[in-house]
């Protein structure tokens, strides 16, 4: 089904029900994974996706078409992570910072390495920790970081720039790399 059509559905009262229920069918898929990405518990990573399409059922009528579809909903998950997240934050990362004070052996295994990765992130400001996740772990061009983040091509690819140096210098700095 496509988006036009799923959008019509759901714009009328008398279908408004199925095609909501098209348009979860159509993207839960990929916008959990986007999400999971981001979050290490599925429990966490689902509760922000019921959240993410509470708000996109709340506010489908205000979608005006100027993005795509998943665009736009791909923005709203972004959003509901990063609320999750500052919610969560303070106590994320002690509980990380303790397990990797408490590794023993001088290599790092790849659950560790990854840890390690996400507290680097987790330390970057919000725009470069945003722009970090969605060109690195969602893959998304500068150009789609654009629209979805109404910023410039420049601008991000600049974000990018200073995140990796970051991310490089806190995981040398703590022998992770």
């Amino acid at each position: 089904m496509t988006d036009e059509a799923i959008l019509q559905l759901a714009r009328r009262p008398q279908t408004r029900e199925e095609g909501f229920r098209q348009l979860v069918l159509a993207y839960q898929h990929r916008l959990y994974q986007v999400i999971r990405r981001q979050l290490p518990l599925h429990e966490d990573a689902d509760d922000v996706l019921q959240n993410t399409f509470l708000k996109v059922f709340r506010h489908l009528d205000g979608f005006e078409g100027r993005s795509e579809l998943y665009t736009w909903m791909y923005r709203i998950a972004q959003n509901e992570v990063f609320n999750f997240v500052k919610r969560n934050a303070k106590m994320k990362m002690v509980a990380l910072e303790n397990q990797v004070e408490k590794r023993e052996e001088p290599h790092l295994n790849p659950d560790e390495l990854v840890r390690c990765l996400e507290m680097a992130v987790n330390g970057l400001p919000e725009r470069q920790q945003m722009v970090f996740r969605m060109r690195y772990y969602d893959e998304l061009s500068y150009k789609q970081m654009a629209d979805i983040l109404k910023l410039t091509e420049g601008a991000l690819k600049a974000s990018f720039h200073h995140a990796v140096k970051k991310i490089e210098e806190e995981l040398k700095s703590k022998q992770w790399l």
